[in-house]
């Protein structure tokens, strides 16, 4: 039950297996400064999405369900998030546009703290700056991108994030064959479906190895399909992150060729366990994190030099057990979630002094033609699903 001098801390997310979903429950579920503020998360579950929901558990005060469906109108959708964001004081913690696009018609007394995640979140900054109180953002790149906009009026806070360092680490000896693992959503953006290729390249250089594929999404059948007599390979979708440590804790490299990337907490986790990333090497928290001690950025989209990343780790396994090393190391000194969870929620508790004073918005285009305050929203649903 809350306590009547408690200030109000609304994390709005969408109810989507990814890191974002993840960072939020971390920040939330591991910091020990949350006592001091009644904790609300608002899942956003979009009806028609084929996304794999998150099913970690949030220990928060109260947890609520939003739900809409892609058909209805979308002003009516926005003024019944709006109405859960309540009228005490606190703060609001928007990792979306959805919430974001509700505080601009409708308002909120409480301080908008806009987190960038990566560079969609930067659009959604330019697009809803004038209605954001305080950025937050995990990599120094968006932090300086932010900063050097507008910096006599932005806000904008360098916050990296964390996750659970285990208390007992074992760094592993590799075996004759190396373990590597991949584990995020199965769709394109995430490069899974250049494993297979990577594999081939590998087997003709004469290396061997042994692959675990985490995750769910799109592509599930067709990677099955893809790798269909190939022994050297097992699919794994865990429920819970537990789960997921555990499988990652007996493998030697994590690699994600990826398209598009903040930065990812899958990176840090592999860290915490002693895995050597081997990475697309994209803007942002991966050039950030992933230095040569620790693993391997490769050219986007080079599938052949993401095999000669592994084939030189194969190679000099005194090497390869250094980086390991490394890489656990760094976990434990920069991204405890213990300490990165608490930074967070003690710039969250200074929502009254950052709260600023609201100027003219200038008019911004939300939803398509159908979505208009005076149309019914059971009209616009009838429509849109004809």
């Amino acid at each position: 039950m809350k306590q009547q001098e408690q200030p109000e801390i609304i994390f709005v997310v969408e109810n989507k297996l990814g890191g974002v979903a993840y960072l939020n429950k971390n920040i939330i579920n591991n910091s020990s400064l949350k006592g001091n503020a009644y904790i609300k998360v608002i899942l956003v579950n979009k009806l028609d999405s084929d996304h794999p929901r998150f099913t970690d558990l949030f220990e928060a005060d109260e947890v609520i369900n939003f739900d809409y469906g892609g058909y209805e109108n979308k002003y009516i959708v926005l003024k019944r998030l709006s109405n859960l964001f309540g009228t005490s004081p606190g703060a609001i913690i928007c990792n979306d546009a959805l919430e974001m696009e509700a505080i601009y018609l409708h308002g909120t007394p409480k301080t908008t703290y806009q987190v960038i995640h990566d560079f969609y979140n930067l659009k959604l900054a330019v697009k809803y700056g004038a209605i954001t109180d305080v950025f937050i953002a995990h990599t120094q790149l968006f932090s300086d991108v932010l900063s050097s906009s507008d910096p006599g009026t932005v806000q904008v806070y360098y916050q990296p994030h964390g996750v659970a360092i285990p208390a007992h680490t074992t760094i592993h000896e590799p075996s004759d064959k190396l373990k590597i693992v991949f584990t995020g959503r199965l769709v394109e953006a995430k490069g899974v479906q250049d494993l297979f290729e990577i594999n081939q390249l590998l087997r003709r250089k004469g290396v061997e190895v042994e692959w675990t594929v985490i995750g769910r999404g799109a592509l599930r059948n067709f990677l099955g399909k893809q790798w269909k007599g190939e022994n050297n390979i097992r699919f794994a979708a865990p429920d819970t992150n537990e789960e997921v440590m555990q499988l990652m804790g007996s493998q030697d490299i994590f690699m994600l060729p990826t398209r598009f990337e903040g930065s990812p907490v899958t990176v840090l986790e592999a860290l915490s366990v002693g895995l050597v990333p081997v990475i697309s090497d994209l803007p942002g928290g991966i050039r950030e994190i992933v230095a040569e001690n620790i693993g391997i950025r490769v050219p986007l989209g080079n599938n052949e030099l993401f095999a000669v990343a592994v084939e030189s780790l194969h190679n000099n396994r005194l090497q390869l057990m250094r980086m390991k090393m490394a890489a656990s190391s760094l976990a434990k000194e920069q991204f405890d979630i213990g300490v990165t969870s608490n930074n967070y929620f003690k710039l969250f508790l200074q929502y009254k002094g950052l709260k600023k004073v609201r100027n003219t918005l200038t008019p911004i285009h939300i939803g398509f033609r159908l979505d208009k305050p005076w149309i019914p929203n059971a009209l616009v649903s009838f429509l849109r699903k004809k």
